[in-house]
């Protein structure tokens, strides 16, 4: 039993440490689950929500991760703080996963757990015979779970340690695929009497909406309130949703128009689709060499180390031959989560690569040329493909660029 002025020495030497003393925000609701502790409280999430970020009645826990997500990173700092400055700390602060309720613990605890086992093993004859009955069950299940696994590896589509997908395969924080939806306006008809909606090749975001509100004051235009899915965002989703389910991973589907700046932080996202849908993740495409227009079609590419400019362009989309200009960029996320971004021009040419990377064999192609530049290949990397097809079928595809992006 750790009494309680071990505990408040324990949080004490945790919230002046350099790993939290920086950190208000984490500093804070460390202390909190510690208040709570010692007031009695079973917490829960929608509970921390309420009393400690500030949320209203009309916080719903499958949509917004602040909660979890907080405590996850917490987690990790207090993991950090262990592993250095805390390393030789006899009392520890720890936070079981699934729960929030904070435990006090001695290092010698679990040492002494094995010692009081060992001491507690029965002597007598008919209860080692239990145990061996038990010692056989145990085997028997090994066995089985041995055998049941290798019926299942047929179905296993990738490593969980894939060093492109692992943080996603691996994943405690949830995971979140954004699938890219096109900008949709609408002008009221009187010959219909009904709103008629309008898709414009330049009018991509809120932004373009409201400047072209401007530009024409006497038309009645509205925000449409249905999404429209274009085919590349539709059709990228099934090879990656297979990944994500044969590790188990469960991820969170949204329309790329509806995220907020907060979901970058909580999330491990996933983006497919056009790049006229990226809305607020264009901003990310900062951290990469990448630049693009929309009309016409191009991409700007800017050596790292150099001032001068590449350009890839690509034409329109046809019903014959076509080819497309496909962005495949993973980036850190602003709270040590990642962002992976697989984004084209036409419908050709995301649906390919998606394919592509979520395929081992053409997934070890790409890495092997980054293993040949780089010796590994990088957790956070940018590719630039050029997918050559018929309509929206692909039958070509080349790497034109690619480059690690370095963690900062």
């Amino acid at each position: 039993m750790i009494s309680k002025n071990d505990q408040t020495r324990c949080l004490e030497s945790l919230l002046n440490s350099q790993e939290f003393s920086g950190s208000k925000i984490y500093n804070s609701y460390l202390n909190y689950l510690v208040q709570a502790k010692n007031a009695g409280k079973e917490l829960k999430e929608t509970t921390i929500a309420f009393e400690f970020f500030g949320k209203d009645a009309s916080f719903n826990p499958s949509e917004d991760t602040i909660v979890r997500s907080h405590t996850y990173q917490l987690r990790k700092k207090l993991e950090s703080y262990y592993h250095e400055e805390g390393k030789d700390d006899k009392c520890r602060l720890v936070i079981p996963k699934g729960h929030y309720d904070v435990k006090f613990v001695h290092v010698s605890d679990e040492v002494a757990t094995s010692k009081w086992f060992l001491k507690a093993l029965p002597r007598r004859k008919h209860n080692l015979f239990i145990i061996l009955i038990l010692l056989l069950a145990v085997i028997y299940l090994v066995l089985r779970n041995f055998s049941l696994e290798k019926q299942l590896s047929q179905y296993h589509l990738i490593d969980k340690s894939d060093p492109i997908w692992s943080d996603y395969l691996q994943s405690e924080l949830p995971i979140l695929i954004s699938v890219g939806d096109h900008y949709f306006f609408n002008e009221y008809s009187e010959q219909f009497q009904h709103p008629i909606d309008i898709r414009h090749g330049k009018i991509n975001s809120l932004e373009d909406f409201e400047a072209l509100r401007l530009q024409y004051p006497d038309i009645n235009l509205q925000p449409t309130e249905e999404p429209y899915f274009p085919y590349h965002s539709i059709w990228s989703l099934p090879p990656v949703l297979s990944l994500m389910y044969s590790a188990n991973q469960k991820p969170i589907l949204r329309k790329s128009s509806a995220l907020t700046p907060q979901m970058l932080k909580e999330y491990n996202m996933v983006f497919l689709g056009s790049i006229k849908t990226l809305y607020i993740l264009v901003h990310t495409l900062s951290k990469s060499h990448f630049r693009y227009e929309i009309l016409p079609h191009k991409v700007i590419y800017t050596p790292p180390d150099s001032s001068a400019t590449h350009v890839y362009e690509t034409s329109l989309h046809s019903t014959g031959p076509n080819d497309d200009l496909v962005l495949a960029v993973k980036i850190p996320g602003p709270a040590n989560n990642s962002i992976f971004i697989i984004a084209s021009f036409h419908s050709l040419g995301a649906p390919e690569i998606a394919r592509y990377l979520a395929e081992a064999s053409t997934r070890a192609a790409l890495e092997e040329k980054f293993e040949q530049t780089y010796g590994k290949m990088p957790e956070y990397f940018e590719v630039l493909f050029r997918v050559t097809g018929i309509d929206k079928t692909a039958y070509n595809t080349e790497i034109l660029v690619f480059n690690e992006i370095a963690t900062e």
